[in-house]
């Protein structure tokens, strides 16, 4: 088993992207911009993961398209699958012949193949968060930690809580625009450097 796990490895990992993904990690069918750390424990299937961005310790990924320049702290879940919650029972025996029991029972119709999430740019997701099938995080919004998202955010903007619900905005509304407008999570670091980018580009305006 270990042997197959470091194969996976050994073919998602490539020293001219500099991708790193440490040992004890499982990694299947993704795919990695470049310049791209997947720590231990972590599971990632199913999913691209834009340039720069890294996933911390023991998160767990399936069909998740994650943006350049994102921080994905430890133990952040996404794209688990999700259980009917109208049927008589939520069990996957009754709809799942792919149940943990190995029975071939299921006689209920369910639709458990997980939506793909959507994840922007420059997105921070804190430790132990969860993001459900579907969502869509747009770029520059913080996901506070242990926030259970169950629904779109809005870019720039910050939630918590269990649902997670909107604290406030990093900027004002036209700031915001001017930094989508930009597009500076195209560019490379040396390139942002060297044009010394930073909220001084624009004229932040007070709402």
């Amino acid at each position: 088993m270990l042997n197959k796990v470091f194969a996976l490895i050994k073919s998602s990992s490539s020293k001219e992207k500099n991708v790193k993904i440490n040992r004890l990690a499982y990694v299947t069918n993704s795919t990695f911009e470049g310049n791209n750390y997947v720590d231990r424990f972590c599971k990632v299937r199913n999913s691209t993961i834009g340039k720069y961005s890294y996933i911390g310790f023991g998160s767990d990924f399936n069909n998740v398209k994650i943006g350049n320049y994102c921080s994905i702290s430890s133990d952040v879940k996404m794209g688990l699958g999700k259980h009917p919650v109208n049927f008589f029972s939520s069990s996957p025996v009754f709809y799942s012949n792919n149940n943990p029991f190995g029975l071939k029972e299921a006689f209920l119709k369910f639709d458990e193949s997980p939506k793909k999430i959507v994840v922007g740019h420059d997105v921070w997701i804190g430790a132990s968060a969860i993001v459900l099938d579907g969502v869509q995080i747009g770029t520059g919004a913080i996901i506070a930690t242990g926030a259970v998202v169950t629904k779109d955010v809005a870019p720039y903007e910050i939630v918590g809580g269990i649902p997670a619900k909107a604290i406030k905005k990093r900027f004002d509304n036209v700031t915001i625009q001017q930094l989508l407008e930009s597009k500076w999570w195209l560019m490379e670091p040396k390139e942002l450097k060297a044009n010394n980018f930073s909220l001084n580009n624009f004229k932040v305006s007070k709402e």
